[in-house]
């Protein structure tokens, strides 16, 4: 058989034996059969016979004829199935039979079935040649092709892993695209949100409270003496002692704004005043109304010292009533949250006072409609007097609509008494309308369309910038504002539990209907502000 048509040593005699001992003999035939390939290619030979000559070549290493035949009919086959198939493959772009591209595929894809083979057949050959596949001087593009094909199943497993992640990753993406285009479309169609500032109607900007106060001058401000049932106080305040009961005594935990514990530091001490309606039925203050209107005074005033809600209440003739006695915590805001400076507050019962206004918050939409002149005027002189005994900053002056949450489902303003139109500036103080409510920037609470409509799509200025405030933080965080929600959730119960079990008896330590009793109170007949 000849085979000189590629470079290759002809197959030698019949009667004698190649000499295949030595490797250096199989690299220059190797080496000839690289550089006759080549020199035929240029004469325009058939790659296909090119290449069925070269496996005639490998078939003479084998001694065993047997070995040799099944050599040669592997590989052939191999061959004829590739270059079918890559026919077949590019049956749509025929022109490229004719450029060197498929020359060098084709002669990838068959030289790689030689080393295919070679290393298959490998213990048939005798030990010293058993590295032959190594040896050949195959062209790089078929080695390659080669290491392709033996690696294939890990590079199927690579690219199923890979496709699992792009499609994980998609499948997130557009999950989050999908919420956030949700989120974009219900406030699309939400009503618009109403900034209401303290003191105004939602229609006129004009201010309701009717008369400007003097600045706030504690050095002015002692106890002159008591007078019966009444507290004389050297500002004009009278504080009527009537209705005066006990409850606990204060006790609670301060937290450093720089600390995520639930506090170490036990107080008793009052820190600030949480502003109240109770919310129960209001009758036209006209002179026809004189006697009915104390009546339901005297019914509502019963109704709080029963129910331990409020340190104050002032009617609507401007009386001040003292109920719960200072020193004593009154069960009035429940579950709430607060912050100066320095500390947060929860659950204010135990570190603020309640001041309760008698009056209906729901439904009115301007000051006049909720408070007389004569509680303005009384609800500025308490707060003098109260500021001034307990050494309270104005900061930690505020309402309960402010500082009121839901805790189980981590929304603002659970109760909405004093959401807006509170006379701030009528009390001497700084309007907190404007200030970010703790709750929502450093605790997660939100609103969502339920509390929206609660309020009237009436919302103060400082919530719509603490929203803002809290989701910049959640991405300087790199967490999604849902899960910093729910880890600030877990620090506010574990901060509230802390406080509750100061008051607990046995066994009541963990009993989370302790955080909040009823607040409020509607009357005898009336639901309170719970």
């Amino acid at each position: 058989m000849k085979t000189e048509i590629i470079g290759i040593q002809s197959p030698p005699a019949r009667n004698s034996r190649p000499n295949y001992g030595r490797a250096s003999n199989v690299r220059v035939n190797n080496g000839r059969a690289n550089n006759d390939r080549a020199t035929a290619k240029k004469k325009g030979a058939d790659p296909a016979q090119l290449y069925s000559k070269a496996v005639e070549h490998y078939a003479m290493y084998f001694d065993r004829p047997e070995a040799r035949l099944r050599f040669l009919n592997n590989t052939r086959t191999k061959q004829v199935e590739r270059q079918a198939h890559l026919q077949h493959s590019l049956r749509r772009f025929r022109f490229i039979k004719n450029t060197r591209l498929y020359a060098w595929l084709l002669e990838a894809r068959c030289y790689s079935a030689i080393i295919e083979e070679l290393r298959a057949m490998a213990p048939s050959l005798p030990k010293n040649r058993r590295n032959l596949a190594q040896q050949i001087q195959a062209p790089f593009s078929a080695r390659l092709f080669f290491l392709i094909h033996q690696s294939r199943h890990a590079f199927y497993g690579a690219t199923v892993i890979v496709a699992g992640l792009m499609l994980f990753g998609l499948y997130s993406l557009v999950s989050w695209s999908a919420s956030r285009i949700s989120d974009l479309v219900a406030r699309n169609k939400r009503a618009p949100i109403f900034v209401v500032p303290a003191g105004t109607t939602p229609s006129d900007p004009a201010t309701t409270i009717p008369t400007k106060y003097l600045p706030y001058k504690p050095e002015t401000i002692w106890k002159v003496g008591t007078e019966g049932e009444y507290e004389k106080w050297s500002n004009g305040c009278r504080i009527s002692t009537k209705y005066e009961t006990d409850n606990h005594p204060r006790g609670y935990y301060t937290i450093p704004r720089d600390s995520d514990t639930a506090g170490n530091q036990f107080s008793d001490k009052i820190v600030g005043i949480v502003y109240h309606t109770p919310e129960s039925g209001m009758l036209s203050f006209t002179p026809d109304n004189n006697e009915a209107i104390q009546k339901k005074s005297r019914l509502l005033l019963e109704y709080v010292r029963d129910h331990k809600s409020y340190n104050y209440m002032i009617d609507r003739y401007g009386e001040i009533y003292r109920i719960v006695r200072d020193e004593h915590a009154a069960d009035h805001a429940g579950h709430s949250i607060w912050a100066d400076a320095k500390n947060f507050y929860v659950s204010l019962n135990e570190s603020f006072l309640g001041v309760c206004f008698e009056s209906r918050f729901e439904g009115a939409e301007s000051l006049d409609e909720i408070l007389t002149p004569a509680q303005i005027n009384s609800g500025r002189l308490l707060t003098d007097v109260l500021r001034t005994e307990y050494t309270i900053d104005d900061a930690d002056c505020t309402t309960h609509g402010l500082v009121a949450v839901d805790n189980e489902k981590m929304l603002i303003a659970r109760h909405h008494d004093w959401v807006r139109n509170f006379p701030f500036e009528a009390m001497g103080l700084s309007d907190k309308y404007k200030i970010q409510p703790p709750s929502m920037i450093d605790y997660g609470f939100t609103y969502n369309e339920d509390v929206l409509a609660k309020l009237g799509n009436k919302l103060w200025e400082g919530a719509l910038a603490a929203e803002v405030e809290f989701n910049s933080r959640a991405e300087k965080a790199r967490v999604s504002p849902d899960i910093l929600r729910q880890k600030l959730r877990e620090r506010y119960n574990s901060q509230c539990a802390k406080t509750r079990a100061l008051r607990a008896g046995p066994g009541e330590a963990n009993n989370p209907q302790l955080a909040e009793k009823p607040v409020g109170a509607g009357g005898p007949t009336e639901s309170g502000n719970n």
